[in-house]
């Protein structure tokens, strides 16, 4: 799915359809951030939102009310980071619903107040009237309006605060990405109005699947009233059926009906809703092992009948975290294996938090995560921006690939700052350096749409130190509400036994996205502390150093004239290196 925005069949449409520039970021941009594979900081589940901010503080605070679940001291954390993110995503709701995020924003400051002042007295009467005067859906309404003045042209970086906020509310209103493109694709030689392609009406759907392990689910009626079964024979089955695979031993056939904007969508909410009636039945059948096969059949609205398998990456060769076994790491690796392979999503955050905890972290130091994260983002966006610029391979990229060598068929960084020299403005650059830079620029230009604008979002970013020290605080804030609100997650899900949430497969994918970067990071660290035969740092003290290190770079950039002694190579590892490049 990676990069199948920037694909020659999507390119080859847009110029078909002649959109322009800023219709094609708006497109590109939607796609970007409902790719699976996307990284923490591309992902709609890392973006800063308003509208999820919201969402999560009313979940909260109606949690709250009815359980006294988050308690007091958690609440106001989540209240606090959803005021910074409602903030921050402010400057975008100019062009609609700015009079409904003010009243968001009263309402979340009252309750700060509220909190602040009662402390553990705070009662449930506060927080169920702050939970129902927050409306998440008069900002989505405000929202799904933006789409005209988009595309009709809004400059950046406005541009990019707009699409992020849009594509959470396609992906919370449950769009699958990869249908999103094929209905874009037809939409594309037919236009009509946008945001019904990207919001449309949910309908029924009927989903089939295949259960192994039983051959009839007794009651199944009474469970799911509208749910079908039959039992399944493989020798009964024609040989071309594509059920021929999924059915071992005693297998029933289970079709149950499922609203959905779309099919794909349809076939993970009917997984995910047969998954949790089958939890009755491995209660009441201890000795049996109940599982739905990965093959799956959806029949639309108008009888077109879509078979799939649930999507599975796989790689030619498979590469270990380290080289080695870190110890401390070891029960981390297994919880975060263990939430990739849950479907319940909110069991999948929960275990993502305690995949976290099992490095030491507690709700005290989110805080030192968070920063630590910010970092580690940096690294990835500008690696994802050599990527995506490189994307086409053409005669335009021969002198930057002089300057910034890579290695491999996918043409990986051997340095990152190579490639940070490149995008840093110089008043004098050499040749070499020169054509490099006019390289990005074709690269961009050739590019058009999502490509052009993140160069030149990260060109402007890294022409002007405090825009970059702002940045890198706008993801520490969003990274500590997501880390809040997966802490909040765990509590509900394995304290209270709510199993369902507001945009909770958001939080799921939050939850394993922050856990892989912080592996990410400390696997690097581990690494290079045993290539240099250093005791290793406990993974607490590496987040308390990031945290350091994070505080003291925001500090220098806000004091800098440029960030041309940046260096990102090992920002996030044992050495001190981070303000060491070459320049002035």
């Amino acid at each position: 799915m990676r990069y199948q925005y920037l694909d020659a069949r999507l390119r080859h449409a847009f110029d078909d359809a002649g959109l322009g520039r800023g219709q094609r970021a708006v497109l590109q941009g939607v796609l970007r951030a409902l790719d699976p594979d996307a990284h923490l900081g591309e992902h709609v589940a890392g973006l800063t939102s308003a509208f999820l901010a919201v969402t999560r503080a009313k979940t909260a605070l109606e949690s709250h009310a009815a359980a006294d679940q988050p308690r007091w001291n958690l609440l106001r954390r989540i209240i606090t980071t959803s005021i910074r993110c409602v903030d921050a995503a402010r400057p975008a709701y100019a062009r609609g619903g700015a009079e409904e995020l003010a009243r968001a924003r009263r309402v979340l400051l009252e309750v700060d107040a509220a909190i602040a002042a009662d402390g553990p007295r705070l009662t449930p009467l506060v927080t169920a009237a702050a939970a129902a005067r927050l409306d998440p859906d008069a900002l989505a309404a405000e929202v799904k309006k933006w789409v005209t003045p988009l595309w009709t042209g809004v400059e950046l970086p406005l541009r990019a605060r707009m699409i992020a906020e849009v594509a959470v509310l396609v992906a919370v209103h449950g769009r699958d990405g990869r249908q999103l493109r094929a209905d874009l694709l037809r939409w594309l030689k037919k236009p009509g109005d946008l945001a019904e392609v990207l919001w449309p009406e949910p309908r029924k759907h009927v989903v089939a699947f295949v259960v192994s392990g039983a051959r009839v689910l007794r009651h199944l009626d009474g469970l799911l009233p509208e749910a079908r079964q039959e039992p399944l024979h493989r020798n009964r089955l024609p040989k071309d059926d594509f059920l021929k695979e999924a059915v071992s031993g005693s297998s029933v056939l289970v079709r149950l009906p499922v609203l959905a904007a779309d099919v794909h969508t349809a076939a993970v909410r009917g997984r995910r809703v047969l998954n949790e009636v089958l939890d009755q039945y491995a209660a009441g059948e201890r000795l049996t092992e109940l599982h739905i096969a990965p093959v799956w059949q959806v029949s639309g609205p108008g009888g077109r009948v879509t078979r799939g398998t649930e999507h599975r990456r796989t790689v030619g060769n498979a590469y270990p975290l380290t080289a080695y076994w870190p110890a401390e790491l070891r029960s981390a690796m297994r919880v975060a294996n263990l939430a990739r392979q849950v479907d319940a999503p909110m069991a999948s955050a929960g275990l993502a938090w305690s995949a976290l905890e099992a490095t030491g972290l507690d709700p005290g130091k989110i805080g030192w995560l968070a920063k630590a994260c910010a970092l580690q983002v940096l690294r990835q966006h500008l690696i994802s921006l050599h990527v995506v610029v490189t994307h086409h391979d053409d005669e335009l990229r021969g002198p930057l690939a002089a300057h910034v060598p890579t290695t491999g068929v996918k043409h990986h960084l051997k340095s990152v700052d190579a490639w940070l020299e490149v995008l840093v403005p110089h008043p004098r650059p050499d040749d070499r350096l020169r054509a490099a830079q006019d390289a990005v620029t074709a690269l961009a230009a050739d590019e058009g749409g999502l490509v052009r604008d993140l160069v030149e979002l990260w060109r402007g970013r890294l022409a002007d130190s405090r825009a970059l020290a702002d940045w890198l605080r706008e993801q520490e804030d969003t990274a500590a509400a997501v880390l809040e609100w997966l802490y909040v997650t765990r509590n509900l899900a394995f304290h209270a036994g709510r199993f369902a949430s507001p945009a909770d497969t958001l939080t799921a994918h939050a939850g394993q996205a922050v856990i892989d970067l912080t592996l990410e990071f400390l696997g690097n660290w581990r690494t290079v502390e045993r290539r240099l035969g250093r005791r290793e740092t406990p993974a607490v003290e590496i987040y308390r150093r990031l945290a350091q290190r994070q505080d003291q770079l925001v500090a220098r950039l806000r004091r800098a004239r440029s960030v041309r002694r940046l260096s990102v190579e090992d920002i996030s590892g044992p050495d001190e290196k981070w303000w060491s490049r070459g320049g002035r």
